[in-house]
């Protein structure tokens, strides 16, 4: 009898596996549950390609394995122990039986629910273009402890291309862009926009910050009493323009020119922080919107917290992390800013962290930032934060967007996740049998870091990354080899982004390489350089095809495209042939350029490298002097023999970044090396230009002797009065002075 009883059993557990689940909603059912069942009937039905029955009341007990999707009376009689109350965006699962239930608190809960239960049934959203449903018989709905999930952060956004496709973004738990809009009124920087200086600083300098020198419109003087009048007034006509927003944010400005007024000043001394004045507004905004949250920035020059004030109970703290080294955990790499987290947290409840995970200036630059990702996130958590945004490459693609962008959403909602099984599972189901070789190129990455200091910052490029320059050459020769083309096309799709950042590597790296090297690695790189082969115009080629294929459309956050970058890149070729032309030699400096950029070494302006429009590599730089370098064409007297007709330098702009072109160039030159004279003289209009940009000054004359070059380039010494930092000291960089 028993046995019979057993093999009753068998068969009964069979028939019922056997069997398509029905979907069971409560009567009435929220709209959060309709779209949990409706998403669960749609993926059911594919994975088995046969229907699924949707129903709000049924007899389950001759049906058959059953979903319950809600708390309802047959999900309780049937043993299923669903919590009465359920936070917002938390949900429950349990499995018993051959059944199942799902239930959520808030808008989402539910439908988040429902996505975790189609992940048990191994189903995967690896990025907007790459999904996988598996293909089966039956659904065979798995036992599942009850377990109530609640999100470590609850508020978790993504500033990453695959967050901005709203299906993946709401698989993986995450706030939808349309959410965010529908929430915020404003975000961030909005001094300008609650203040205008076009409105205002021409006839009112006062509402405006000092910077020591002068009033500035870079940022408010925030304890003019009309100032907050009016950024009261302007943010509650927003408001009634959009009163569904909770969110508003009243912050500073992207720049440092922050207010050196005697009250600001006096003020920010007092309690130990420029945040200590923009506090001390802001919460006097807040009293104004008691209904709403006012957000408002620490970041930069207002990222350490006052001593002895306090946020408002409606008043949100963003803290930056802008100025961290990527390479560490930020308890290991950036302790003061792990003190200013410690110090924010006790001072308030609503804390958000905007934290950043790629490198902005080259998306396709090598990052190897795994190992720090979360251990920084279970630091935030520990500490109390309530809301995460990471800050990834925005709508644009980037380097290991789709991998990085997964992790990161699993690990917002749980940072003590199993970050292995997270990787290995989109791993083996994004890249396939390449998978080993891909884990491989990441942890070398790691390693050369590892190697040159762990020094990772999320503004630089390529050629000043001591790990990317590490062997880059033989590296680029052997990529094929260590990650050989897999045959699946769908596979190779997914991996060329990989190799699109090796190639931008290599490539960069090339533009450093000094001419005359007799390593293999400086031959092979000026072979490549300087001789036009169709090779290596086919590499560019394709390197701009491989960015059309996978929808790279920019290089960094100021929207450079691949066509664009192929088209400088070529042009920094011809002048790089230019340079070789050029018999400067020895420099000698009136003043010294500055040591932070090239050591300050005036050989930077005869070694034949160019700059372009980073002042990071090939520039030397001069803050707040002007440049007076001298030239010389030959080391003795013996060899004068330097006919010359043309002379060149290059300067560059880049005002967001206090670099301007000098006020006048002077070229002389001097037959003796003694005495010049002045061959050419040019004078530069400085105007507003947000472009980064670099300008070549020229003086062409007869061909004459030269022993000796003098170029003299007059700096304005201070930002001009129309700019945000007017007063700070301005630069001017300078690239190859080429004599030829």
């Amino acid at each position: 009898m028993k046995v019979f009883y057993t093999l009753f059993l068998a068969f009964a557990s069979g028939t019922l596996l056997a069997q398509q689940p029905i979907l069971l909603l409560p009567n009435p059912c929220s709209e959060s549950e309709a779209r949990a069942a409706q998403l669960l009937q749609f993926y059911l039905g594919k994975m088995t390609g046969k229907p699924v029955e949707l129903a709000s009341k049924a007899n389950i007990s001759t049906k058959g394995p059953t979903i319950f999707v809600g708390k309802s009376p047959e999900a309780k009689r049937f043993g299923f122990d669903i919590p009465n109350e359920i936070i917002e965006d938390a949900y429950f699962l349990q499995g018993k039986n051959g059944s199942f239930a799902i239930a959520g608190g808030g808008e989402l809960g539910t439908e988040y629910a429902a996505y975790t239960l189609l992940e048990l049934l191994g189903c995967r959203k690896y990025s907007p273009r790459d999904s996988f449903i598996p293909t089966v018989e039956s659904i065979q709905l798995p036992d599942y402890q009850a377990k109530l999930e609640v999100p470590a952060f609850p508020y978790r956004e993504l500033w990453y291309e695959p967050a901005f496709d709203e299906a993946w973004a709401r698989w993986h738990k995450l706030k939808t862009h349309s959410k965010k809009n529908e929430e915020w009124g404003m975000f961030v920087h909005t001094f300008d926009k609650l203040c205008p200086q076009e409105k205002y600083f021409a006839d009112h300098p006062e509402y405006f910050s000092f910077n020591g020198a002068q009033r500035s419109p870079g940022q408010l003087c925030l304890s003019n009493d009309t100032v907050l009048q009016l950024v009261i007034s302007n943010l509650r006509g927003r408001v009634l323009e959009k009163p569904s927003a909770r969110y508003w944010s009243v912050s500073q400005n992207d720049n440092y020119d922050y207010c050196k007024c005697v009250r600001c000043a006096a003020t920010d001394r007092k309690y130990g922080s420029p945040a200590a004045s923009l506090l001390l507004f802001v919460n006097k905004v807040a009293a104004a919107f008691p209904d709403k949250t006012i957000s408002t920035l620490a970041y930069q020059y207002t990222r350490q917290a006052p001593k002895g004030i306090k946020p408002a109970a409606n008043v949100s703290i963003c803290l930056c992390s802008i100025e961290c080294n990527r390479g560490l955990s930020i308890e290991e790499g950036c302790p003061d800013f792990a003190r200013d987290v410690r110090e924010w947290s006790a001072l308030t409840k609503n804390l958000m962290i905007w934290d950043y995970v790629v490198q902005f200036r080259s998306y396709l630059a090598p990052f190897p930032n795994w190992h720090t990702l979360q251990p920084n996130l279970k630091f935030f958590e520990q500490n109390g934060v309530k809301m995460m945004f990471e800050q990834g490459s925005g709508r644009d693609r980037s380097e290991f967007s789709d991998m990085r962008a997964y992790l990161l959403s699993k690990l917002m909602w749980n940072p003590s996740a199993n970050m292995d099984s997270i990787l290995t599972d989109f791993g083996e189901g994004y890249y396939g049998a390449t998978r080993a070789g891909v884990w491989d190129y990441i942890h070398d990455q790691t390693a050369r870091l590892k190697k040159h200091g762990n020094k990772l910052w999320i503004y630089d490029v390529p050629q000043n990354e001591a790990f990317v320059r590490d062997s880059f050459m033989e590296r680029m020769m052997t990529f094929d080899k260590n990650i050989p083309k897999p045959k699946d096309s769908i596979v190779l799709r997914r991996l060329e982004p990989v190799l699109i950042v090796e190639l931008f590597s290599f490539l960069e790296n090339l533009k450093c390489v000094p001419p005359g090297g007799k390593d293999l690695e400086s031959m092979t790189a000026n072979m490549i350089l300087l001789v036009d082969s169709d090779g290596f115009n086919e590499t560019l080629t394709e390197f701009e095809n491989i960015c059309a294929r996978n929808n790279l459309k920019h290089l960094n956050e100021n929207g450079y495209t691949p066509a664009q970058y192929v088209k400088d890149f070529k042009d920094f070729l011809a002048r790089r042939r230019d340079a070789l032309l050029s018999k400067s030699q020895a420099v000698k400096l009136e003043l010294p350029a500055s040591p932070k950029y090239a050591q300050g070494n005036p050989s930077e302006l005869s070694n034949k490298l160019i700059g372009e429009t980073d002042y990071r590599y090939n520039w030397l730089g001069f803050e707040g002097e002007d440049m007076k370098a001298t030239v010389s064409l030959s080391d003795t007297a013996d060899n004068f023999d330097n006919y010359c007709s043309t002379i060149q330098v290059s300067f560059l702009q880049d005002q967001a970044s206090w670099v301007f072109y000098p006020e006048k160039v002077a070229i002389e030159i001097s037959t003796d090396g003694k005495d010049f004279k002045t061959i050419h003289e040019e004078t530069i209009t400085i105007l507003p230009d947000d472009k980064k940009a670099f300008r070549s000054v020229v003086a062409k004359f007869s061909p004459t002797k030269v022993r000796a070059v003098r170029v003299t380039a007059i700096n304005q010494k201070t930002c001009p009065a129309w700019h945000t930092c007017n007063g700070n000291p301005s630069w001017i960089f300078a690239d190859e002075i080429m004599v030829y």
